[in-house]
C-alpha cells in the first residue's frame, strides 16, 4: 500500500496489549483525539474490541474511515501481544488501511522519558525513585489523556530532543525468573535512537552489560548523563540498586505504564518513512534468551 501525504496526516488508531494494561488511542495528524486505558487482568480477548468501539464511537468515526492502525508487537505477554496483533491485522485487511508494527518497549521508553522530564525537572539522584509529589504530577498529566480530550500527539520525541542531556532509557516488562523484556534507547539533542534492540534478558547480566557499556562509552560514543529504568521494575529492585551503587552518574527508576498515544507517535513516524507492514506477514516479537543467558539461567534453577 502506498500512502499519500494526505493519508499520512489522516486518522490513526493505535493499540497495545503487551502487558496487563490495555491501551487504545486515536490521533489525526498531530492531534490526539482520545485515549482509553484499562487494567484488563490480561483478559484482552474480551475487552479489546469493545474498548476500540467505545473510542471510535466517541469521535463519531467508523472503522472504514481510519487511514492506519498501529499496534504494539511486543515483546511482552505472548497471549496479550498476539491478541493485539491479530485485531490490528484484521482491521487493516478488512478496511484496506496502512498497518504499522511498533515496538512496545520503545513506546514505553518514549512515554516514560517524556513523563520523567515533565514530572521532575530537578532530576533523580543515583538510585532514587520519583518522589510522591512527582508521581502525583505524573498521574495528573496522564489523567488529562482521556476519552474525548483533545491535545497534541507526537510531542514526546520532540520534548526529549529539546533537553541538553544524553539520557539512556531502559524500558522493562516483567518476564519472571529474574528476567525482563528490555532494550536500550537514547534521548539526546542529536535525536532519539535505539542503542540495543529489544530482547528478553537476565537482569543480573543485563545490568552488568549496561554498566560496562556506560563506563566505556567515551571510547566511541557519548557517555550518558543519566540512566533511567522505566516500567515493571518492582521484582528487580535489588539488582537495580546494585547497579545504582556502582554507576557514579545520575540514575533512577521511573514508574510509568505504556500508553497507546506513544504507539501512535512512533507508528506515524514509521508511516511517513514508508515502513508499512503487510497484514499476512506481521508477527509478534517473540524474543528468546541468548545461549549464554539460557545456560546461566539453567545453572540457577
Amino acid at each position: 500500500m502506498t500512502s499519500t501525504s494526505k493519508s499520512i496526516n489522516g486518522t490513526l488508531l493505535a493499540i497495545d496489549t503487551s502487558t496487563s494494561s490495555m491501551s487504545v488511542a486515536l490521533t489525526r495528524g498531530g492531534e490526539l483525539l482520545g485515549e482509553l486505558n484499562s487494567k484488563a487482568e490480561r483478559n484482552h480477548s474480551i475487552h479489546l474490541i469493545p474498548l476500540i468501539q467505545q473510542l471510535l464511537s466517541s469521535e463519531g468515526i467508523h472503522p472504514r474511515e481510519l487511514d492506519a492502525i498501529a499496534v504494539g508487537v511486543g515483546p511482552g505477554s505472548y497471549t496479550g501481544v498476539r491478541i493485539g496483533v491479530t485485531v490490528a491485522k484484521t482491521f487493516a485487511w478488512t478496511h484496506g488501511m496502512a498497518l504499522l508494527g511498533v515496538s512496545s518497549l520503545e513506546a514505553l521508553a518514549l512515554g516514560g522519558g517524556a513523563a520523567y522530564l515533565s514530572g521532575s525537572e530537578a532530576g533523580l539522584k543515583p538510585g532514587q525513585k520519583m518522589s510522591a509529589a512527582d508521581e502525583s504530577l505524573q498521574q495528573a498529566e496522564a489523567a488529562e489523556v482521556t476519552l474525548g480530550t483533545n491535545g497534541t500527539a507526537g510531542s514526546a520525541e520532540a520534548a526529549l530532543g529539546k533537553q541538553s542531556e544524553t539520557i539512556w532509557i531502559v524500558p522493562m516488562f516483567e518476564a519472571r525468573r529474574g528476567q525482563a523484556y528490555t532494550g536500550l534507547y537514547q534521548a539526546s539533542p542529536q535525536g532519539w535512537s535505539c542503542l540495543i534492540a529489544d530482547g528478553i534478558r537476565l537482569m543480573s547480566a543485563w545490568t552488568e552489560e549496561l554498566l560496562e557499556r556506560a563506563v566505556n562509552a567515551g571510547a566511541g560514543s557519548t557517555m550518558p548523563d543519566r540512566i533511567l529504568f522505566i516500567g515493571e521494575t518492582a521484582l528487580h529492585v535489588e539488582v537495580l540498586q546494585q547497579f545504582f551503587a556502582r554507576w557514579a552518574g545520575a540514575s533512577g527508576i521511573v514508574n510509568h505504564e505504556i500508553h497507546a498515544c506513544h504507539i501512535a507517535e512512533i507508528g506515524r513516524r514509521q508511516w511517513k518513512e514508508g515502513r508499512i507492514e503487510q497484514a499476512h506477514a506481521l508477527i509478534p516479537n517473540y524474543t528468546q534468551l541468548t545461549e549464554a543467558e539460557a545456560n546461566l539461567l539453567a545453572k540457577k534453577l
